[in-house]
Formats: C-alpha cells, structure tokens, sequence
C-alpha cells in the first residue's frame, strides 16, 4: 500500500508538469498567429518541447527502474537550459555570448559519453548552474528596466534552481551524501523552477503586450510622437513643477504650409514623407526635456519646460530654416517644405489648453502674415495710473 501510494504521488508531480507544459505550448502556439510574435517565442517553444522530453524521460527511468548506458534526463535537461537562456537573452536583445555558451553546453552533453557517472552529474550541475544563474541576471536586469514582473519571476526560478545546483555540486564533497542517491532531488527541483519559468514567462507576455497597447494608445503610428493623449499624460508632472516653482513654460505650434497642394500634385505617400521629415526634424532640434507630439494632422506641437519666448523663438527659427533648407525628392523632383510657427509662453500656474489657444492664435498670425515665418503671443501687464491726465 505504501508503494502504491508513492508511485501515485509520482505520478501525479510528474503529470502535474506535463500538464502545465502542454497547456504552455497552446500558448505559444496562439501567439505564433499574432502579427508581430513576442521575441524569443521560438527558443521559448523548442525550450518547452526538450523540457517535456526530460520529465518523459526522468519518469520513465525512476519508475522502470531502466539502466541505460546515456543519462539521457541529464542531457535533455543541459540541452533545455540553454535553449532557456537563448529565449531570455533574445528577449533582452543579447547577441553577444551565445555561442560560447553553446559551446559550453555541447561539451557538457558529450562528457555523458566518455565520463563515469558521477563525475558526468557534477558537469551536469555545472552546466546547468552556469545556464540558469545567466538567466536569472538578465532576466532580473530587464524585469527592472521594463518593470515586468514576469521577468523578476524568471529571474527568481532562475536563483532557485542556481542554488538548488549549487548544493546538489556539494554533495560530492568528501564525507556527504553519494551522488547517486540525490540526482532525483536535483531532477524534482526542475519542477519548481520550470513552473516559475511557465508563470514567468505568461506574465510577461501579458505585461509587455499591455505597455504595447498603452504605447498604441499615446503614439502618433506615422511620426511615432505623442499624439494628444500621450501629450496630456506626458506633461501632467512637468505642468505641476512648473507651478509649483514659478517657472516659465514655453509651446511652439508648427504647421506645414500647402500640405494638401503637395498631395493633390504627388499624391498622399508624398504628405506622409513631408511630416515625416518634419517630425525628424523636430527630435533633432529639440531638447530632451522638450515634449513633442503631433497635435492634429499637419500641425506639431512642443512644449518647452523652463523656457521663455525668446527661448521658444529662437529654437522655431532654428526650425523653420532646417526645414526650409532641406528639400524632400519626390519622383526625381525637388520639394521645398516650409512651415509657418506660433510662439507663446505662460509663467507659473497654466494649462495645456491654455498654452494651445495662445500657440494657436500666433500660429494663425503667422500664416495671415504670409507664411514660412515665426509669430508670438505675449500677454503683458497693463499699467494703470490714478493721475488725471493732462489736457
């Protein structure tokens, strides 16, 4: 009965894992339809695959009590570590090291075939220390970076099974426990990690598919700025210090000049390159700390923070003659692009929309005035005086 009860919760550890596997490669094999898959899907898919061949492999050797000259287990769980670490270091976007880590794990698979047992579980347990602590630092590093749990959840199945090695390489130290009779231990704590890689791995594809779609939703698909909404959001904190501190927030509101003439002459591809250009334009002009979105159509818009209008003017003429110097070919033509900009500042305490109207309001000056040039908004102070005035 004893026996019986124990083959049973073999079993039942054994399927537990094969299940989540399987349930895992429906997953993947979902994703793989998507248009733009998940990086290392496929290493994740092929890592799955040997992983479920192991446990197969693990559980057929314990329960049959088979002895086979190869420890076939060991090396379909060296040959799945790094497939394991090529999924993590290509989500990363690693290229350096892989193949001699390769290289490392081949060797390790061939010494199944030239050392004795026990000396083959201790590069076993090197090998697979070495694939799971790298993957464990990356994945870690990029959870931080990306601020994804699902990385910081491999990560720690990676320092679980990095410690569970650790002590399966001390028990060949002379006066411990024979190698032989804990190299099911080191197996079974394939479980544990394998399920935090699983879950890991989920989560992650959940939380990076999430930051995609809130990217969607604030970037412009053709220039890839800000739209409005990603304006809003991106200067809710820049807005409050700058009321806080009494500082000065400048907006430069640029318009492409005749953009639907250049379509009617060159078709639309012809206006998607002009505001393309133009938003090129405005990353490379533009400080870091400057907000830049495409605010409707053919209209931009960048907000200053810390600047006034001689700050806002200089920089849209900076603009406006980048521009005006560029030529855009189109169909071995020459295109000249110019842009008509609107300037204003607010000081302290302000409003995205307030700073639109004002930008707005010189914009149109701009483009009354004739166009291709720079026109302000400036609200001063009006001095009033109790003396009467002279007749």
């Amino acid at each position: 009965m004893h026996i019986s009860f124990a083959e049973h919760i073999v079993f039942a550890h054994y399927g537990m894992v094969v299940a989540l596997v399987c349930a895992q490669m429906l997953v993947l094999y979902a994703l793989s339809d998507v248009a733009r898959p998940p990086a290392g899907l496929g290493f994740y898919s092929v890592y799955f695959m040997t992983a479920l061949l192991a446990w197969i492999a693990f559980t057929v050797a314990e329960v049959a009590n088979l002895a086979v000259a190869v420890n076939v287990p060991a090396v379909a769980a060296m040959i799945s570590s790094y497939l394991l670490l090529l999924a993590v270091m290509q989500r990363s976007d690693i290229r350096r090291g892989r193949y001699a880590i390769g290289a490392a794990s081949a060797c390790a698979c061939l010494a199944v075939f030239f050392l004795d047992p026990a000396p083959m579980l201790q590069v076993y347990g090197a090998a697979t220390a070495l694939a799971w602590g790298t993957l464990a630092a990356i994945s870690g590093i990029r959870g931080l970076h990306s601020r994804n749990a699902g990385d910081g959840i491999i990560s720690l199945g990676g320092a679980a099974m990095l410690g569970a090695m650790l002590a399966f390489l001390l028990t060949f130290l002379p006066g411990r426990t024979d190698p032989a009779t804990t190299s099911g231990i080191a197996y079974a704590l394939h479980s544990g990690a394998h399920v935090l890689v699983i879950i890991g791995f989920l989560t992650s594809i959940v939380v990076d598919q999430r930051h995609q779609l809130l990217r969607q939703n604030t970037l412009d698909p053709l220039t890839r700025l800000l739209n409005r909404r990603g304006l809003e959001q991106a200067l809710h904190v820049t807005l409050a210090n700058a009321c806080r501190h009494g500082q000065t927030t400048a907006a430069v509101m640029l318009n492409i000049d005749h953009l639907q003439r250049l379509n009617d002459h060159f078709g639309a591809d012809t206006g998607d390159k002009v505001i393309q250009q133009v938003s090129q334009c405005l990353e490379a002009e533009c400080r870091a700390s400057d907000v830049v979105s495409r605010y409707d159509g053919d209209t931009f818009l960048a907000i200053l923070p810390n600047s006034d209008l001689a700050a806002a003017r200089k920089l849209a003429e900076r603009i406006r003659g980048h521009l005006a110097a560029a030529v855009l070919q189109v169909a071995d033509q020459p295109v000249a692009v110019t842009v008509s900009l609107g300037i204003a500042e607010a000081l302290g305490a302000t409003s995205l929309d307030r700073l639109c109207k004002d930008a707005e309001l010189a914009l149109q000056l701009a483009k009354r005035g004739g166009r291709n040039r720079v026109a302000a908004v400036e609200h001063r102070a009006v001095q009033l005086s109790n003396h009467p005035a002279r007749p």
